[in-house]
């Protein structure tokens, strides 16, 4: 059989079979932003609830949230290898507290707080 039959017999194949065309209008960029928005309004729920359930208690909420911490990171642990773990806590840990002082600063301008544009801190 030469390289023709060959090619023939194979597209022979290939039309019996029911072939789909794959819908390429969403790119992978756009999966991980749709998956991104989902994990965002799954993570503001569970905090709302979390919010809701804190009023059952007497603890302080720092202690209440201690735990809750504690059992996040150690399941992020465990689920992640290290590397994507640490880029995780450290990241999130200084968007978090560079939005908390940004908030402070707009919020509260009698604290004569400023934002030290060398070291992007407020003091």
């Amino acid at each position: 059989m030469n390289n023709k039959q060959k090619k023939e017999k194979t597209m022979r194949k290939i039309n019996k079979q029911k072939l789909q065309v794959v819908n390429t209008s969403e790119s992978p960029v756009d999966f991980e932003e749709i998956e991104r928005k989902k994990i965002n309004q799954y993570a503001r729920d569970l905090c709302k609830d979390l919010d809701e359930y804190l009023k059952e208690f007497r603890m302080s909420p720092g202690y209440f949230y201690y735990h809750i911490l504690f059992h996040i990171k150690q399941a992020a642990i465990f689920n992640c290898n290290y590397g994507e773990y640490k880029h995780a806590n450290d990241h999130s840990t200084d968007e978090i507290s560079r939005n908390h002082s940004e908030m402070l600063v707009e919020t509260f301008p009698e604290l004569g707080l400023k934002k030290n544009k060398e070291t992007d801190t407020v003091h």
